[in-house]
């Protein structure tokens, strides 16, 4: 199976394009022979089936791109090389990114954890490992997304990207201390017009949902 493949409707009617970057479930033998984790508890951080929960957005005219590759093996909603010098065996290249927060909670392109802290790795992975996922995977997915909105705003003028992700069932907005059926992220206004936003949040609401913006998800680093 390829690392990750685009559902296309046989005709794009609408100016958006949707991708789903955590919800990939395909395992290796290898992958999982070099980690702790067993083949359940390593799924932690995926977001399970959101692929297949935004799939009807194809019939409707918009094509939606998905991982096949889990976010345990590599994250793509992160910088190409937020890395953890800690998790690897020789020296990482000079513009790797070794302190961002992501990388600092375990969280980085390669991760360390899945959720709740778990350790993936048995054993320190080698540098050219990390790479060679980036130059395989990484940079062909986000060559493929550009690709995708570059072509829906030729056609249509713009181009909007829903991407689209799950959260645990735990979380909570602070404020209200409940827990919202939507949470929106724009960066806090900074990836798309207020006005888009606003608008995708008065229609939930009008449909009885709940909804929060920003917090406690703003979006990472593919918005």
């Amino acid at each position: 199976m390829p690392a990750f493949d685009i559902l296309c409707p046989a005709d794009q009617r609408i100016p958006f394009v949707f991708n789903s970057p955590h919800s990939g479930r395909q395992y290796s033998k290898r992958f999982l022979a070099s980690s702790r984790l067993d083949e359940k508890s390593i799924r932690r951080s995926e977001d399970a089936f959101v692929d297949d929960l935004f799939a009807h957005v194809v019939p409707l005219g918009a094509p939606l791109l998905r991982a096949h590759f889990p976010r345990a093996y590599l994250d793509v909603n992160r910088e190409p090389y937020e890395l953890d010098p800690r998790m690897f065996d020789g020296r990482l290249p000079a513009y790797a990114n070794v302190r961002s927060i992501r990388v600092a909670g375990g969280l980085g392109t390669v991760a360390r954890i899945v959720s709740e802290n778990h350790e993936i790795y048995r054993h320190k992975l080698p540098v050219a490992e990390a790479l060679h996922r980036v130059e395989e995977i990484y940079k062909p997915y986000h060559s493929t997304l550009r690709r995708l909105l570059a072509q829906t705003h030729v056609t249509f003028g713009y181009a909007v990207l829903i991407d689209c992700h799950s959260m645990p069932s735990s979380v909570k907005c602070q404020a209200t201390d409940t827990r919202p059926d939507f949470i929106l992220g724009d960066r806090y206004g900074t990836s798309c017009s207020s006005d888009l936003t606003e608008f995708a949040c008065a229609v939930l609401k009008d449909m009885g949902y709940s909804v929060s913006r920003n917090k406690p998800y703003a979006g990472g680093f593919i918005t």
